[in-house]
């Protein structure tokens, strides 16, 4: 029982250390404008990649699925659809 006691109050003191550290470091890079544009861009760099990989992967999970299938609507479907996410 002293055993359990103790691991739960170190896990306790580690987690009160993790969050401090984490606010403050998240709290000094939020005011630092040169990190903030750094890590904004770093985010939008791996949102557009992940977007163009999965289109990539979409497209090749549509063809082979109306390969498989025989049926063509669903590669009709995919080009609405990719029709529909530019704007016409």
């Amino acid at each position: 029982m002293k055993s359990s006691l103790s691991n739960a109050i170190v896990s306790a003191c580690v987690l009160g250390i993790g969050i401090t550290v984490g606010s403050y470091i998240g709290y000094q890079l939020l005011n630092n404008p040169e990190k903030r544009e750094q890590i904004i861009r770093s985010f939008q760099d791996i949102f557009d990649t992940s977007k163009r990989k999965v289109m990539a992967m979409s497209e090749d999970i549509a063809i082979k699925t109306a390969q498989m299938t025989n049926n063509p609507k669903v590669n009709q479907d995919w080009v609405a659809q990719q029709w529909e996410n530019v704007g016409y």
